[in-house]
């Protein structure tokens, strides 16, 4: 059995680190599956994710409802996890994001983003973008109901990240630390790209480069970052064993 305090405490942690990167602010979230009942997710209440406490944190289940005790009014989006946990079993955490750099690329008429550094690797060439107008036409671009989240963890597919028109972004990982990884490097690897492109042409990530740095991220990689961020957020470091897939450690099983 997972320690749920510990999990609880990581998932703060991981609000706090996202924000203190400028991958959230005021807005966006964090979730994590639970460990016990791959039919449930757990995320904050409606709250800034700098400021989240672990008393924040809720119960839902895969169609975006409270499970348990409320400690608040949840995120209008909370849609978003509850469809790609629903149809992606390999996927342990979702991040839905504004990230201020990733967001200019989600406007393009010609989509462009994709992976041109190796810690970014994962997200591929072929970054999709999902537009809400093309099944439900004007709307206020936030994922609402099970029925927008769907259509959109569909254009996610088997991808590790996915672009929202005008909006922003949702990453996914096997464990909530990778996640937060993914996330970060996204938003660097947008700052990046668009520096590169203002420069003139620039040269992506192969095929078999992503594939090569992905197969090469363990979860040691996850550990040294992950360190380093809670020592950057005042959040105390509990390690894990790397030689795991699943992003908990041998003892918290």
């Amino acid at each position: 059995m997972t320690d749920p305090s510990r999990l609880l405490d990581d998932l703060v942690t991981a609000n706090r680190i996202l924000a203190a990167n400028d991958v959230l602010d005021s807005f966006g979230h964090v979730s994590v599956r639970h460990p016990d009942n791959p039919a449930r997710f757990l995320m904050s209440r409606a709250r800034a994710p700098m400021c989240v406490e672990t008393g924040d944190i809720m119960e839902f289940t895969l169609e975006g409802e409270v499970a348990g005790a409320q400690a608040g009014k949840p995120y209008s989006e909370r849609f978003i996890h509850g469809a790609v946990y629903e149809v992606r079993p390999d996927v342990m955490s979702v991040v839905h994001n504004h990230s201020p750099n990733v967001v200019p690329f989600s406007v393009m008429k010609k989509q462009c983003f994709c992976a041109v550094m190796h810690m970014a690797a994962p997200i591929g060439r072929n970054v999709p973008n999902w537009d809400i107008r093309d099944k439900f036409g004007d709307t206020n671009l936030l994922v609402t109901n099970m029925e927008m989240a769907r259509d959109l963890a569909k254009s996610l597919g088997a991808r590790t990240a996915a672009l929202m028109r005008g909006h922003g972004c949702v990453v996914v990982g096997k464990s909530l630390r990778e996640a937060v990884f993914t996330s970060i490097y996204t938003e660097l690897n947008a700052q990046i790209l668009g520096k590169a492109m203002a420069m003139g042409e620039f040269i992506a990530l192969s095929d078999g480069e992503i594939a090569a740095t992905t197969k090469g991220r363990a979860g040691f990689t996850f550990e040294r970052g992950w360190e380093n961020w809670c020592r950057s957020v005042d959040r105390p470091y509990f390690p894990l064993s790397w030689d795991t897939g699943s992003g908990f450690s041998k003892t918290d099983k």
